[in-house]
């Protein structure tokens, strides 16, 4: 009597194909929280600059300066340089709705490096040091606040 034992390939492909499921229920699920976990980590970023630039401004007669003197004074650590961090890169730009620092300082964005893929939105902090939401190089904010949909600029937890 010859008995052997082991898995047919029937009972193989099965196994094969309940986890190819499992993997293609799992990976998109997977890649929106590292997008959101990105964009949770610029909207800490801008508002890390607003208080650096506020600090800078505090020791410096109420003026403000750019990202690389704050790098340069230790106000803010060096990956807000010009390499970025967690999907993110940071510079200075105008923010929607925002107040101006001053008249070279609008305000400081944090653009996704690979846009739709690290994240959907720009995201900004001016002198009010409110940090807004605006759509990738201008295109229209598609998020809900509350009811209404939401525009560009708005504050972050807006509801309308």
């Amino acid at each position: 009597m010859n008995k052997q034992q082991g898995f047919s390939l029937i009972e193989l492909l099965i196994v094969v194909a309940i986890i190819a499921i499992i993997a293609a229920i799992a990976v998109p699920s997977m890649l929106t929280s590292r997008m959101a976990a990105n964009e949770a980590g610029a909207i800490q970023g801008c508002r890390t600059i607003g208080s650096a630039e506020v600090a800078y401004s505090a020791v410096n007669n109420q003026t403000y300066t750019d990202l690389a003197t704050l790098v340069t004074g230790n106000f803010l650590d060096s990956r807000f340089g010009a390499t970025g961090f967690n999907g993110f890169s940071y510079a200075v730009g105008a923010v929607t709705n925002g107040t101006a620092f001053d008249a070279v300082n609008t305000g400081f964005l944090a653009k996704p490096l690979t846009a739709g893929s690290t994240g959907r939105y720009d995201y900004g902090i001016s002198a009010d040091q409110v940090v807004r939401y605006m759509g990738m190089d201008g295109a229209s904010v598609e998020a809900m606040c509350g009811t209404a949909a939401c525009a560009a600029g708005d504050p972050i937890g807006t509801a309308k």
